[in-house]
């Protein structure tokens, strides 16, 4: 009888000590799974931290390549200098609305002409090309996209002369050396020419 309980104890332990092993197993086995999947996570995090390190670093380069050159008052490739601004004049066609985003997004804006010489620089692309004047806001009063009232204009005779033509363009019909611009709908698609002052 004693050799039975004996029996049954040793059973039970080894019942119990079996079950705990099988646990500690389960938890090692989860253990290792989480400690994979930080592993992971930590690997990808690295990786995404490196991308973004080398894109910081390149747009640092790229910045202070831009500086200097501004510093300096050089133009970026394909742009135009005179006096005191680069100008880019577009290939494509766009609306006005986007033409001036295209400025914006080259870290410029659709041509203010101050001068009767801008004037005859901008009219010697021979483009018909957007810049950046419009009366969309109040029919009749136009403004320049820095918002300062237009002054001296170089409108072609007749012109600006219609409700629904808000923004100006160069025409290079015009025979004129000068006097080039017209009034059309925004949303006509045109050249464009952008200006970034460098001093």
């Amino acid at each position: 009888m004693a050799g039975a309980v004996w029996k049954r104890r040793f059973l039970a332990s080894a019942v119990s000590l079996g079950l705990l092993c099988v646990l500690l197993l389960a938890g090692i086995i989860g253990l290792l799974l989480y400690q994979r999947n930080l592993l992971n996570s930590y690997n990808n995090l690295t990786a995404e931290r490196d991308q973004l390190q080398t894109s910081y670093n390149n747009l640092t380069k790229e910045r202070d390549q831009l500086q200097t050159s501004n510093k300096y008052g050089k133009c970026p490739r394909d742009w135009k200098k005179s006096c005191c601004s680069c100008y880019y004049i577009s290939a494509d066609e766009k609306t006005w609305e986007d033409s001036r985003k295209d400025c914006q997004a080259r870290g410029a804006n659709l041509v203010i002409i101050n001068s009767r010489e801008e004037q005859a620089f901008i009219k010697a692309f021979n483009k018909r090309a957007w810049f950046g004047l419009t009366d969309i806001e109040v029919e009749g009063t136009w403004r320049w996209v820095d918002g300062t009232p237009l002054t001296t204009s170089y409108w072609t005779k007749g012109e600006p002369n219609d409700l629904q033509e808000d923004c100006a363009l160069v025409d290079n019909t015009q025979q004129d050396p000068v006097v080039a611009w017209n009034d059309v709908p925004c949303n006509h698609t045109n050249s464009w020419i952008c200006e970034r002052q460098v001093c």
